[in-house]
């Protein structure tokens, strides 16, 4: 019936169908206070050793220089007033059509309210949607309506910092690594690592 698999998401589907081929992932910042915090907590979570940092004005992108070829692209948090945050991801989004990357990895780092926004914006070759927002979950619907064969994780209640962060960086390091997205394992490991957070 030509129903993609539940359970997993291989690697070759997120590398545009090559083994050799690379994942785009794209992150969706927002100019708060949470939002400014999140993006701060995120930048650090690519050491050198294994990424190439380039930034300019709106935007920041991370290449992978060992294990499989990864590029991760994340506007920047600017200030929400003036409009920039909103001229800064529709920046992003056309230079990502301008140069032909296709994004199977979307990343929502803001409040709930922000996520249509996000949603708005969500490219169609999304096969993975993290929506990292207080009950995400209510706006799975709408997540398929523009990647109606996306995998979608999000939260029930609230989405956390300390359960977000860990999950991405789980998440990139079995891309990084070329491994396939089988969630049972996945959270089952998550749930190993980080069995002493509070409210897991």
């Amino acid at each position: 019936f030509n129903i993609p698999p539940v359970y997993s998401v291989n690697y070759k589907t997120l590398a545009g169908g090559s083994d050799s081929g690379q994942v785009v992932i794209q992150v969706f910042f927002y100019g708060d206070k949470d939002g400014r915090m999140n993006y701060a907590n995120f930048v650090p979570q690519f050491p050198s050793s294994l990424w190439r940092r380039e930034e300019n004005r709106q935007w920041i992108t991370f290449t992978s220089i060992k294990g499989r070829p990864i590029k991760i692209f994340a506007n920047k948090p600017l200030d929400e007033a003036s409009g920039e945050v909103d001229r800064a991801q529709a920046a992003l989004g056309d230079y990502l059509a301008e140069k032909g990357y296709e994004p199977t990895v979307v990343i929502h780092r803001g409040h709930s309210y922000y996520a249509p926004y996000t949603i708005e914006q969500l490219a169609p070759t999304a096969k993975i949607v993290f929506m990292g927002s207080c009950g995400g979950y209510n706006v799975i619907h709408d997540v398929l309506e523009h990647g109606e064969d996306a995998h979608i994780i999000s939260s029930k209640e609230d989405g956390k910092l300390v359960f977000n962060q860990p999950l991405i960086d789980m998440m990139m390091e079995n891309l990084r690594t070329g491994k396939n997205i089988d969630w049972i394992p996945f959270w089952r490991e998550f749930g190993r690592k980080y069995k002493n957070i509070d409210g897991f």
